[in-house]
């Protein structure tokens, strides 16, 4: 009996010893060991050959280079996306190679194929733009914004201790240790360490994990699954990192009511991961024995790379005619500012009719510099915004979407003439009060030579009213 209880023992030993051999041989072969390390993902490099420095008025180019340097691949299902910004006031696009602003970006991650991994170049050329009569020289960025989605993948070993429930004196074949992830797996969101941590309950353990998760690269996580233009600039989106872990090829759950995710807000964050309710978990009278544990992190993202570019005076070039301000300021009291802010409070100067999107165009108090150019696009129709009136890429626009014919009362647009018969005395949206009688008003279909002649006897007023019917007129013609 006693000679079968140690021929039992030595059959154990071997195959726990078999286990630890192929797990960790795994882990140290091929790409686990070799390439999931690291906390780099993907990185911009600029050529040394680009220039610091440039005149006013001269075309120059930029290159850089994009590289994968951690062990995920970006493909074309999923395409990490490149976005160029700069200040147009001080540059214009000319050309990329593929003449975009915005580029998709495909890049195989570290591997055997890949040792180093994937990399490519783009290229851009721009134009800078005339200084103004009084600055002998002015500064910009070009900004290069990289977002991509991305994988952190470990599978080590872990030891199911169940020696807690055993009086057996012989040694234990594993005992719980934290792992420590300090090099990295090849990504920018690292699994700092996990904490192994066992439940007893009754005649099983179930084992949880405290996976430790920071981030250690340069970007940051956005909170979305694929890299959008409409996202791609969003820093208030702070970013979730979903979670997967499996043990002994179970899935695990993770976190408060199996989310599965957390936001990862500060420099670390930690989630736990364990034993679903359905599972029994490991009978407490069995050895303590290695098993693989396998985590993966998914999510988006994001980082910025700026290049600084000094643009010089060329003083063999004719001098522009200037008030020594930039093409969107105005001079007042011996100061520069936004044509925005001067025109919402001077908006009949000539100076604040250049440019004007629509007839009919009025700025009006609730407007500011607020816009993308983007968003300036879509309310250029309406008369919401005005373009190369604010500086640093912005436009100036209405807060509204209302029709330059209408008011926002309560979050809705109504005509002027309807609102101005409600409020007659409203200087501000109602000008013509003076000259004009709102209290019997509305908006009729008339032509407007019929317009033109009531408005000789101040009973019509055109731009406050609007409708599928473009004769639709303020009057009080019965």
């Amino acid at each position: 009996m006693l000679k079968n209880n140690l021929n039992q023992n030595k059959l154990i030993l071997i195959l726990i010893l078999s286990s630890i051999i192929v797990l960790t041989g795994c882990q140290s072969s091929g790409s686990v060991s070799k390439y999931h390390v690291g906390t780099d993902g993907l990185s911009i490099a600029f050529s040394p050959s680009d220039p610091k420095s440039i005149y006013e008025g001269e075309n120059f180019g930029t290159s850089i280079v994009i590289s994968n340097a951690g062990s995920y691949d970006i493909d074309k299902n999923n395409p990490a996306i490149l976005k160029t910004s700069f200040d147009d006031y001080r540059l214009e696009f000319v050309k990329s190679k593929d003449n975009l602003y915005t580029q998709n970006v495909i890049l195989n991650g570290k591997s055997a194929n890949f040792p180093k991994g994937d990399e490519l170049t783009a290229e851009f050329y721009f134009n800078s733009l005339r200084l103004t009569e009084l600055r002998e020289g002015a500064k910009t960025n070009i900004n290069y914004n990289l977002c991509y989605p991305y994988d952190t993948e470990l599978t080590t070993v872990t030891c199911i201790d169940t020696k807690l429930a055993n009086r057996d004196e012989s040694a234990a074949a594993c005992a719980s240790e934290t792992y420590d992830g300090g090099t990295g797996q090849g990504a920018p969101i690292v699994i700092t360490k996990i904490v192994p941590e066992i439940m007893l309950q009754t005649d099983y353990v179930r084992p949880q994990f405290k996976i430790y998760i920071e981030n250690k690269g340069t970007g940051y996580v956005t909170n979305v699954n694929t890299c959008t233009l409409t996202d791609i600039n969003d820093r208030n989106s702070s970013g979730r990192v979903s979670v997967y872990a499996e043990l002994s090829g179970k899935k695990l759950e993770c976190g408060p009511d199996n989310l599965a995710s957390l936001r990862l807000v500060d420099s670390e964050s930690f989630i736990r991961c364990y034993l679903p309710n359905t599972e029994k978990g490991y009978a407490r009278t069995n050895k303590n024995y290695l098993t693989p544990l396998t985590v993966k992190l998914a999510y988006t993202y994001t980082m910025i790379t700026s290049q600084s570019i000094e643009i010089k005076r060329d003083d063999t070039l004719e001098q522009l005619p200037s008030s020594g301000c930039d093409s969107y300021q105005i001079k007042e009291n011996n100061l520069c500012v936004d044509k925005c802010q001067y025109c919402i409070n001077n908006p009949q100067d000539s100076r604040c009719k250049e440019n004007i999107p629509i007839t009919g165009f009025e700025f009006t108090q609730n407007f500011a510099c607020t816009c993308t150019t983007q968003q300036c696009d879509t309310k250029l129709a309406k008369g919401n915004c005005i373009k190369g009136y604010c500086a640093g890429g912005l436009e100036c626009c209405s807060a509204n979407n209302c029709d330059t014919y209408q008011v926002e009362i309560n979050g809705k647009c109504l005509d002027k003439c309807e609102y101005c018969k409600i409020n007659p005395t409203d200087n501000v949206l109602c000008p013509s009060v003076s000259t004009f009688n709102f209290t019997s008003a509305s908006c009729k279909s008339i032509s407007q030579l019929e317009c033109e002649n009531y408005s000789k006897n101040k009973t019509c007023i055109k731009g406050y009213c609007g409708g599928t019917n473009s004769d639709r007129y303020c009057t009080n013609i019965i």
